[in-house]
């Protein structure tokens, strides 16, 4: 069994070298910013992200304010097919700095993290095209123009789309 578990933990690196890395721009429901993702096995890739965040929609279901701000993410992503094309299963985590007023405020801060499940369409040899929906759960505290303190927290539907370009 040791040496099984040996063979397994040395054979990661190798695949993982053997496919291209992939560079990416998110535009789902609530971000759109660049990233990169890095295939770990020949299922499994985790992408970092940075982007502009907004929650622009939550005052049309009376859910949360409207907060604008930057932020960074972690996505781990899983594929059906090795060649990262198909359905893909996405679980993710954000951070972000945000403001109720202007995107450039730093008043507060905000957390997000949810799942995608998609598709991801071969556009050409290169490029990627993913397509998913999912749930979310949004909290976010910040300071109102008028120096009060603010926050919400909401479960919402998540909404992804990502184009990748295969280096």
């Amino acid at each position: 069994m040791k040496h099984l578990v040996t063979a397994a933990l040395l054979a990661i690196p190798t695949v993982a070298a053997a496919e291209p890395g992939q560079l990416q721009i998110d535009g789902g429901l609530s971000v759109i910013g660049p990233g990169y993702e890095h295939p770990i096995t020949p299922h499994v890739s985790i992408g970092v992200e940075t982007f502009v965040f907004g929650t622009y929609f939550l005052p049309w279901f009376d859910l949360g304010d409207e907060v604008k701000g930057f932020g960074a993410g972690l996505r781990p992503t899983w594929f059906a097919h090795e060649n990262r094309r198909g359905l893909y299963v996405a679980p993710y985590v954000r951070g972000t700095i945000v403001d109720d007023e202007s995107i450039t405020g730093a008043s507060g801060l905000g957390l997000t993290a949810g799942f995608f499940v998609g598709y991801a369409i071969g556009l050409s040899d290169k490029l990627d095209l993913r397509l998913g929906g999912g749930a979310q759960f949004i909290h976010a505290h910040y300071e109102d123009p008028q120096g009060e303190h603010q926050s919400f927290s909401t479960p919402f539907v998540a909404l992804d789309a990502l184009l990748g370009y295969r280096l």
